[in-house]
């Protein structure tokens, strides 16, 4: 290989890193927008189960419910994908997808199996939120800077509740917190980050002027 041909082959991955970049933050907001919404209402719903029926959701319940949000926003999610993938002329499942799926596979993959193995809403709860913001970082390869920030964010309030949620949730030593108040710690973190995520990508532009640039030949 020439020294031309090197270079044109490292001017080809940095450019493919830059479209994967542009594509994931273009997609990941709306994501973000219906996730965040979501899980606003795994909230109101354990909120309408504990205070108006006065039946709060049993661990299982909690499981379920929160299952059901992951799959309505994966749903949404690969919707959004096949529509970005249209519209580029990509296979659907190109070799930016492809990264994504090994990069958060480990991660993604152990929080499913502990998530059958854990009975305390608490601690899934703990799990999902530092598991998830793991996955987002072994995107960071390829993924928008702003993916990333959210990433770390998860990752830190996860690992900074599990060193505080006994002090923070049970103040008296005794007992555990109710899927409401796990219910909270969910809207707040998958709900609020993600919306704050939505609305910062969307408010500075960057999703419509980074997928507007043209590409540049080989």
């Amino acid at each position: 290989m020439t020294e031309s041909d090197y270079a044109n082959q490292q001017l080809r991955v940095i450019r493919s890193l830059m479209e994967r970049a542009t594509v994931y933050r273009s997609i990941s907001a709306p994501t973000a927008l219906v996730g965040g919404l979501l899980s606003f209402g795994g909230f109101a719903t354990a909120y309408y189960a504990e205070q108006i029926l006065q039946q709060p959701l049993t661990p299982r319940e909690f499981l379920i419910v929160w299952l059901v949000i992951l799959a309505l926003t994966c749903f949404a999610n690969t919707i959004f994908l096949w529509r970005g993938s249209v519209h580029r002329g990509d296979p659907f499942f190109s070799a930016g997808m492809k990264s994504a799926l090994l990069s958060v596979a480990p991660a993604f993959i152990s929080a499913g199996i502990l998530s059958f193995m854990i009975h305390r809403p608490i601690h899934l709860a703990l799990l999902w939120t530092a598991f998830y913001g793991i996955g987002l970082l072994a995107t960071q390869h390829f993924a928008p800077r702003s993916l990333i920030v959210l990433g770390t964010t998860f990752f830190l309030t996860g690992c900074a509740l599990l060193v505080s949620w006994k002090p923070l949730f049970m103040p008296h030593g005794h007992g555990e917190p109710s899927a409401l108040v796990v219910s909270g710690i969910m809207a707040a973190t998958f709900g609020g980050y993600h919306l704050v995520y939505a609305a910062a990508v969307w408010a500075l532009g960057e999703d419509r002027s980074e997928a507007t640039t043209p590409e540049t030949g080989s």
